[in-house]
């Protein structure tokens, strides 16, 4: 599925490195749950040490990487199939989702995907795996994307505190807005905006919402 996917997102193809041996970690995962495919996409992770993003698309046979100056936009990975796919996604508890992927924990800016496809296991292979749980792929792709930011010199015990609608108040503060226009223009209470901006200060130990803003726009969560 992810063959030829940064391709159709990175404009310069001179960009794109890959390589036609897999990832160890993804190839035992597959083997162990005896998957057709096991898959890890990623994009806009910001490089710690200088001002570019990376986008990986990796599978237990391939693997290709690419470096951008700037963050891929958001429609344009929405176009993409695999994020489509995970945006459907319902589990597979049952056991019977033939292609499945999910959205991953990330810091905020990044996206980052795990899938896999399987076929139908027979009834008569009572050895069988089978394929993972919602909450097995859930771990492992957080595992595995935890991986990547600290390869990308991101410390990712600090990396998945953030949550969206936090970052959403102090983009909106980071903009000039007051507590009470951010409220009106995300559509919730300035009670609930307060709450994020505090929530945001605890978790980066900052004491001051102007502390927390800088720390995020250092860090490439939010730009201004």
């Amino acid at each position: 599925m992810l063959k030829g996917v940064l391709a159709q997102i990175v404009p310069d193809r001179a960009a794109i490195v890959e390589r036609d041996k897999g990832i160890a970690f993804l190839s035992a995962t597959r083997s162990i749950y005896q998957l057709d495919e096991l898959f890890y996409f990623c994009a806009n992770i910001p490089r710690h040490s200088s001002r570019a993003f990376v986008h990986c698309a990796f599978s237990s046979d391939f693997a290709a990487q690419a470096i951008t100056s700037h963050p891929i936009s958001a429609e344009q990975l929405a176009s993409l199939k695999i994020t489509k796919l995970s945006k459907r996604w319902k589990g597979c508890d049952s056991g019977d989702a033939s292609e499945s992927a999910i959205e991953l924990t990330t810091r905020g800016r990044e996206l980052a995907i795990l899938g896999f496809s399987s076929s139908p296991t027979p009834a008569t292979d009572a050895d069988a795996e089978g394929p993972p749980s919602s909450a097995e792929l859930k771990t492992l792709g957080d595992y595995f994307h935890s991986h990547m930011l600290r390869r990308n010199g991101i410390d990712s015990s600090d990396a998945l505190v953030i949550s969206a609608r936090e970052l959403d108040c102090l983009r909106w503060v980071a903009a000039g807005k007051s507590a009470w226009e951010a409220s009106v223009i995300l559509g919730i209470s300035e009670r609930t905006v307060r709450f994020h901006l505090n929530s945001a200060r605890e978790k980066l130990n900052c004491t001051t919402t102007t502390q927390a803003v800088a720390k995020v726009v250092a860090q490439q969560l939010i730009a201004i």
